[in-house]
């Protein structure tokens, strides 16, 4: 691509913005699957292992809901910092 003018600089940048800001926003929204994904997950785990163990919780069943959790709340931090960037470019200077 030839980049004749200032116009067609501008035009370029422009357009790499608008394409990184559409990468963000779609990661913003596949991160914000993964709180429905694990209550769901957790909820089937919980009840085949409930049908299937016969009720006796061990620290392993444990240590996955904490696992579980700790996913969820970093994928919350990641999805922040990501709408930091999107407002950033598409607000910011």
């Amino acid at each position: 691509m030839d980049l004749n003018s200032i116009e067609d600089v501008k035009a370029l940048n422009e357009y790499k913005k608008i394409e990184q800001i559409q990468r963000i926003e779609q990661k913003f929204h596949r991160l914000g699957l993964v709180p429905y994904i694990t209550f769901f997950g957790l909820v089937a785990y919980a009840f085949f292992s409930l049908w299937v163990g016969g009720g006796s919780w061990s620290y392993m069943h444990f240590m996955l809901i904490a696992t579980s959790i700790a996913s969820v709340g970093y994928s919350n931090v990641e999805r922040t910092d990501l709408l930091k960037q999107l407002i950033e470019l598409k607000y910011g200077n």
